[in-house]
């Protein structure tokens, strides 16, 4: 018989925060579960701390021989070998409430329209110094609704949230139906940081979402984290991207376009002034015509920041000698 939820934790050096990723797996009070490892050719100690824990726990080891480079591959890959109802993807770094389990289950269960749910979570150092809780980042868009427990269509939550930003901070703090996860999270592997906004976004497009408000999730912050590594350009690029493909299957109220714009300018702008900018034509005119597909007066807006930067000396000398030679 099937168990009902299939726990995927894929691992990427992550040797030193596995005994606690496993050890509050181990201990939910939830037990109708199976457990699958992946990691993905580490070259830390991780296969010799799974390998202990395989001896004396239930659980699948998948290991690459050859690293894929992606986390979102590893994803699909877990989903494929998964054979449960629902899917929790326990990322390596995190670690839970042993309750977690038990009450996300209890409300999709009761819930067969709620394709994604996900508690509240807090922000841990790499030293297990616990920080604030995550609804922080999500305030600006509504000032208490992520303080209280709720449940809303999917496609409302994308056209009024996940339209402006990734209001799941944290993938171990959310429980999937593995059906609509197989789906949603094709195409992911493609992106570098935001595959997990768009796995949502595809399973609400679907069904409905459930948010718990208790904090049984706890999310490490380190250095190392994907977030922390990628370039500006490539996360800049992606924000652009994800929220053009809302704009195309719901329909924001031209407010909302104009914050979601508004969310994504401000790193774009904040990127085009700082050093580490380098100019390349191509990566611009694929940001501005997606930003385009968000809001009417995007060009407008990018246009008149590119020029503002020129003339602020910010760009790349050759930049500017280009611009005020006709260039551009």
């Amino acid at each position: 018989m099937s168990p009902l939820v299939s726990i995927l934790v894929p691992n990427y050096n992550h040797a030193r925060f596995l005994p606690q990723r496993l050890d509050t797996i181990i201990a939910q009070t939830f037990k109708d579960f199976e457990l699958i490892v992946l990691d993905d050719c580490s070259s830390d100690n991780s296969r010799e701390v799974l390998t202990t824990y395989a001896s004396r726990v239930p659980m699948r080891l998948v290991f690459n021989e050859v690293n894929s480079g992606s986390t979102f591959i590893q994803w699909q890959k877990g989903a494929a070998a998964a054979a449960g109802k629902y899917l929790w993807i326990a990322e390596s770094d995190d670690f839970s409430d042993s309750n977690f389990l038990q009450k996300l289950v209890t409300i999709v269960e009761q819930n067969p329209n709620v394709g994604l749910a996900y508690c509240e979570s807090t922000r841990v150092s790499v030293d297990g110094t616990m920080g604030p809780l995550c609804e922080a980042g999500n305030r600006p868009l509504h000032e208490t609704r992520w303080r209280r427990d709720h449940q809303n269509h999917g496609r409302d939550e994308i056209a009024r949230y996940f339209v402006i930003q990734n209001i799941i901070p944290n993938a171990s703090a959310v429980l999937a139906r593995r059906d609509v996860f197989q789906k949603a999270v094709l195409g992911a592997e493609i992106l570098r940081l935001s595959g997990d906004w768009w796995t949502w976004v595809r399973i609400l497009l679907d069904s409905d979402l459930a948010f718990v408000a208790e904090p049984m999730n706890f999310f490490r912050m380190h250095d190392r984290s994907v977030r922390e590594t990628t370039r500006s350009a490539v996360a800049c690029a992606e924000r652009f991207s994800i929220q053009a493909y809302v704009c195309s299957h719901v329909s924001p109220t031209i407010k909302v376009r104009a914050r979601s714009f508004q969310a994504s300018y401000g790193p774009w702008r904040h990127y085009i002034r700082s050093p580490a900018f380098v100019w390349d034509w191509k990566w611009f005119a694929a940001v501005r015509r997606d930003a385009q597909k968000i809001y009417p007066l995007a060009t407008a807006r990018m246009l008149a920041g590119l020029i503002r930067a020129v003339l602020e000396c910010r760009l790349p000398h050759r930049l500017r000698e280009q611009r005020f030679s006709g260039g551009i």
